[in-house]
């Protein structure tokens, strides 16, 4: 079967061997895939990526960067085929997908960054038969795939626990950022300030329901916040950038007892000052999948619903589409040397498209 495949860091599009289908897995054919800012890392930064997983025991993500690897992670489908034991799914179902899948061994692994189980760039996937969200016929399974980048930052608030008495500053407005968005709104927070260098995503953040936007090389997010906040309003700093340097500034500038929530993932060392959160009794949160005590992804489903039941159109972020073949420029065009030049915020891979380069949603 064809998959765009990274090899030797960079993107080709070769034959690769079938998965194979074990009980309790389904085989699905993907319908549309998202690149993420990990896969963009996984590509760019391959060693820091790898180094992180293994110092932090999350095997369950690592890869062989000699051997070819399949990413995409967050991706819809369709169910081509069932192992033995699965009772939940059937044929034809469209799925925005859980990317988890257990080899032989029982050892459990996130696809699109496992060696030996392709990803959703690839025609066919094997997964565990656990998890997915059933696409009902209201929502369309190509725009569904934006669930899981923006559940992303749903995670966050939910961690935040931000209510309507808060206030809220969100740094960077790719799908993540854009997730906390939707849920703050949902929350009734005011005001919510957004902060990204890109005009395109500032529209997108305001689309979604932000108070005020800004660039963040011409104006300081946090004195925006203070023009607009009530007096006594706790801030919460929603950082989806992973910018380096920006955590250190915003704690300087931030009021006493903000709490500053990351979920966006540096993958260089980024220095701050300790004395500075001490003194302005900063909290810094580090935010990742399920929280302690959760025993699914609560996030996950959260920013499903919030699409099935129309407080947000997942086509609204998703600015191009491109098939398999241009995958390679898909990754170059999401990570552009200066910032202000990223024209897309989220771009669907989609398998039943054949014309070459990305196409304008």
């Amino acid at each position: 079967m064809r998959a765009a495949v990274l090899r030797n860091g960079k993107l080709v599009v070769d034959e690769v061997a079938e998965p194979p289908l074990g009980p309790g897995q389904l085989k699905v054919r993907p319908i549309a895939v998202g690149i993420c800012g990990s896969d963009l890392s996984a590509w760019q930064h391959t060693s820091e990526f790898l180094r992180a997983h293994a110092d932090t025991g999350m095997t369950g993500e690592m890869f062989d960067p000699d051997q070819d690897l399949v990413l995409g992670h967050e991706f819809t489908a369709e169910v081509l085929e069932t192992g033995d034991g699965v009772r939940d799914y059937q044929p034809g179902q469209k799925l925005v997908v859980l990317p988890a899948v257990v080899d032989p061994h029982g050892e459990p692994h996130t696809l699109g960054y496992c060696t030996d189980y392709p990803g959703g760039l690839a025609e066919h996937v094997v997964v565990q038969a656990y998890g997915h969200l059933t696409i009902p016929e209201s929502v369309s399974p190509v725009h569904a795939a934006v669930t899981e980048p923006m559940a992303t930052g749903v995670n966050a608030v939910l961690r935040a626990g931000t209510t309507s008495d808060d206030g809220a500053i969100v740094t960077g407005c790719g799908p993540v950022g854009l997730g906390s968005i939707v849920e703050l709104v949902h929350r009734g927070v005011r005001p919510i300030v957004a902060s990204d260098p890109s005009e395109r995503r500032r529209r997108m953040a305001a689309a979604c329901g932000a108070t005020a936007v800004v660039d963040p090389t011409d104006e300081d997010p946090v004195e925006v916040w203070r023009a607009h906040a009530r007096s006594g309003a706790l801030l919460h700093v929603f950082e989806a950038s992973g910018a380096r340097g920006l955590l250190d500034r915003l704690m300087a500038a931030a009021p006493r007892f903000t709490r500053i929530l990351i979920v966006g993932a540096g993958m260089v060392p980024d220095p701050i000052r300790p004395v500075v959160g001490i003194l302005k009794n900063v909290s810094l949160e580090f935010v990742g999948g399920p929280g302690l005590g959760e025993t699914g992804y609560q996030a996950f489903d959260m920013m499903f619903d919030h699409i099935v039941a129309g407080r947000f159109d997942p086509a609204s972020i998703v600015t191009g589409y491109a098939g398999l073949d241009s995958v390679g420029a898909v990754f170059e065009a999401l990570r552009p040397q200066d910032s202000h030049r990223i024209d897309h915020v989220k771009v669907l891979v989609r398998h039943d498209i054949t014309e070459p380069g990305i196409l304008v949603a």
